[in-house]
């Protein structure tokens, strides 16, 4: 009798698990450059645009697959959601008057985007790639994106602004370039920004590559190019920043390669290369500090770190 009651157990709890599959399926959804935002986002019924997509979600933690390259339209976000537009696939988003993803969340969110590539058409209004100013707290990861053409001034390809706890945001394997700053992390008051940059191309921006300002901003960058901005290759104006660059190149930024632009600046710098740069290296407050393995020069002027620390 024990066995048949374990075995009839078993078989309950396998039905649970079988009939909970299509519960959770009804969360992925379906866009495809001949959908419909009338259909029902399905496979054989795809919708037309991502936020055709978006409506129809009656939760968060939700995700949206690509069928195949297309036009997919601006979007805003408002809770945890995953756009991935796969391997071989391309989302464009292309704006001529807003930004192209708005993330505008009140509670915690988990937000990943993969494989899209955002146009602002070179729009003179501020507008961003992703404008995640309303961002309450948690993470952003942004993968295998391309982010250009928001011209206007104040734009950014992402400007990065956790307003209620800490914000993590990871972008990786991305190209930004040909916006006003490629990235703005700016923290609101007694909050904290984490970034891991990794794999990045910041270059060809009107004003600066990176910045890193408001409240608290820590984290590092690492087998990156940020070149040819036309002011700063990385700027840090934070009330406290703890930034490490490893293995990357700054070169050719027409005013400074790297500039520690607040008292509570901490940059390190490790096996990077800075050439080309108005200024090389500039400390204007704080601290610029090399592990010794550096390689810097042809820069109009190479500038010094503020001191050099031993590899361990």
């Amino acid at each position: 009798m024990r066995k048949l009651v374990l075995v009839c157990g078993s078989l309950f709890a396998m039905v649970l698990l079988f009939s909970a599959g299509p519960a959770r399926a009804q969360f992925v959804l379906f866009v495809g450059p001949s959908g419909s935002d009338t259909n029902g986002c399905t496979p054989s019924a795809p919708c037309a645009t991502f936020q055709g997509a978006i409506n129809k979600f009656s939760a968060a933690n939700s995700q949206i697959n690509c069928l195949g390259t297309g036009n997919y339209g601006p979007i805003t976000i408002t809770f945890s959601l995953t756009i991935d537009c796969g391997d071989g696939n391309v989302g464009n988003i292309v704006s001529s008057n807003a930004s192209a993803i708005t993330i505008n969340t009140t509670a915690a969110a988990t937000i990943v985007l993969r494989h899209l590539a955002l146009n602002g058409l070179e729009f003179a209004g501020t507008t961003f790639g992703i404008d995640a100013r309303s961002f309450f707290s948690g993470t952003l990861i942004v993968e295998d994106c391309m982010i250009h053409g928001f011209h206007g001034q104040f734009g950014a390809g992402i400007e990065f602004n956790p307003n209620n706890g800490r914000g993590l945001l990871q972008v990786s394997n991305s190209q930004i370039f040909d916006n006003f700053d490629g990235i703005i992390v700016f923290p609101a008051s007694g909050q904290i920004a984490s970034v891991t940059l990794n794999r990045m191309e910041l270059v060809a921006n009107a004003f600066d590559g990176v910045v890193l300002t408001g409240n608290v901003v820590a984290g590092t960058m690492r087998d990156s190019v940020v070149g040819e901005n036309g002011q700063d290759g990385v700027e840090t104006s934070a009330s406290q920043v703890f930034f490490t660059i490893e293995e990357s190149s700054i070169v050719d930024n027409l005013s400074n390669g790297i500039h520690a632009n607040s008292a509570g600046s901490a940059i390190k710098v490790a096996a990077s290369t800075i050439g080309g740069n108005g200024t090389g290296v500039l400390a204007s407050s704080g601290s610029i500090v090399s592990f010794g393995d550096n390689h810097v020069s042809d820069n109009g002027v190479n500038g010094s770190f503020t001191s050099t620390t031993a590899l361990r």
